[in-house]
């Protein structure tokens, strides 16, 4: 078990096996939280709130690595976020404490009541709140109505949080932010998760072709991130380096496997507009506000540079002005 306290929340990673946390009781949030998108804000929001009223601490209880990567290791990249941004985000919702537990062979083979009379009362748990849809446990056995039969023995309590729906009454998922990003629609993801999605990560050294055409980039391999629509999009640029990220600029990047020089792999390759600025070995989170256009292979260099310049004013034209300090 390790815990992290110098940051506004405590980040905790606990396995089964490990000793009791040993804290207070918690009014706990559970769920996998990929993406963090407005449902699972009303989870966690809801949790915090009961916490206040009753004078108990707040957390929110979620799985490393995600169970789907556990028992599909073959699928394509899904994440929605990292495990750093996961954190910044929750944190932003007033938590307490964030307990990732280790989704491991032991995990997988706690069945629902032991998970309820085990493993529930060493995370602290008092009272625990859950989409409508959870389940748990081996095989997915447990329930909102599992936790309240067997956790009445150790003083465990559970509420269903109602699926928030959009204005046509369809449920906001994960599923759903993957496939409107997939889709080229970052607006329409922005729209369910409350936020721009963004790309995060350290920016890696590339081969510098950027800088001799006149639009150097930093460039950060999407790793187990969601590989969306790939193409050109407008983008603003924040440096991550901190709890709180911080706006360094607009810019435009493109997103995939650079189909005119050599394939590396899956990159965001972000320029940022009017600033010339050492970011190689630095984290930065690179939010999408509009696809521009599919990604394609061009004659050549000079081809593709009329491309990205025209690429850039067409970002110009839909990103807001950057406020200066004085």
């Amino acid at each position: 078990m390790t815990v992290q306290k110098d940051t506004p929340a405590r980040i905790i990673d606990w396995s089964v096996g490990d000793v009791p946390l040993g804290h207070s009781p918690i009014c706990a949030a559970i769920g996998n939280f990929d993406g963090v998108h407005k449902g699972h804000q009303r989870v966690v929001g809801t949790a915090v709130e009961a916490a206040r009223t009753q004078g108990l601490g707040s957390a929110v209880i979620t799985f490393d690595p995600h169970p789907r990567e556990f028992f599909r290791q073959d699928d394509a990249p899904f994440h929605l976020v990292d495990r750093v941004e996961k954190d910044c985000l929750l944190r932003g919702l007033g938590v307490d404490s964030i307990i990732h537990v280790t989704f491991d062979d032991n995990l997988r083979c706690t069945d629902a009541e032991e998970f309820v009379r085990a493993v529930l009362p060493c995370l602290g748990v008092q009272e625990l709140y859950a989409g409508t849809d959870f389940a748990f446990g081996k095989g997915r056995g447990g329930d909102i109505d599992s936790i309240n039969e067997f956790g009445a023995v150790v003083g465990i309590t559970a509420h269903a949080v109602p699926l928030l729906v959009d204005a046509n009454s369809v449920v906001i998922s994960s599923s759903r932010v993957r496939a409107a990003l997939q889709a080229g629609e970052p607006a329409q993801a922005a729209e369910m998760l409350g936020h721009d999605w963004a790309i995060t990560g350290e920016v890696v050294r590339g081969d510098q072709r950027g800088r001799t055409i006149g639009f150097p980039t930093a460039n950060i391999p999407l790793g187990n991130l969601l590989n969306p629509a790939f193409g050109v999009y407008a983008i603003q640029i924040f440096t991550h380096d901190d709890a709180c990220p911080a706006l360094l600029g607009n810019g435009v990047a493109n997103i995939g496997i650079r189909p005119t020089v050599e394939n590396r792999g899956v990159l965001c390759e972000a320029h940022l507009f009017d600033q010339n600025i050492e970011l190689y070995g630095r984290r930065l989170l690179v939010r999408l506000k509009a696809f521009l256009r599919p990604e394609k292979k061009f004659g050549g260099i000079d081809e593709l540079t009329r491309q990205i310049a025209q690429d850039a004013q067409a970002a110009r034209a839909i990103l807001p002005p950057i406020q200066k300090t004085a």
